[in-house]
């Protein structure tokens, strides 16, 4: 059975894509914040022969206030760009047609209107 995707709901979308991408973003802030850690233990090395130590704060500081940061940053641009992505497929699936779906199993499921 062949089904049409003719309009999607903008909101649910741009809330799914928040999600997803805040994750996302928590997944990289970890990755930095690991960055940051090597990068203070070289600064430690570095700290015996010059005095460094602020430095080494600081950025070990911005690591772990990366975190927050990148989820929330990533999770708006996830937003945003799922909220166009809604906005766009609406529109241009009113002009030329909305995706078309191949879907085996129960009929009852699906409305009769469906295309064949």
């Amino acid at each position: 059975m062949r089904v049409e995707i003719k309009q999607v709901d903008v909101i649910s979308i741009t809330k799914i894509c928040f999600v997803l991408y805040a994750i996302l973003g928590l997944v990289i802030g970890v990755i930095y914040v690991f960055m940051a850690l090597l990068l203070g233990s070289f600064l430690d090395y570095a700290a015996a022969q010059e005095d460094i130590g602020l430095l080494r704060v600081a950025a070990t500081g911005f690591g772990f206030l990366l975190v927050p940061l990148l989820a929330l940053f990533y999770g708006c641009v996830g937003a945003i760009g799922g909220l166009l992505f809604g906005l766009f497929y609406n529109v241009i699936s009113k002009a030329i047609g909305g995706i078309r779906l191949v879907v085996s199993g129960d009929d009852a499921c699906f409305p009769k209107t469906s295309i064949e």
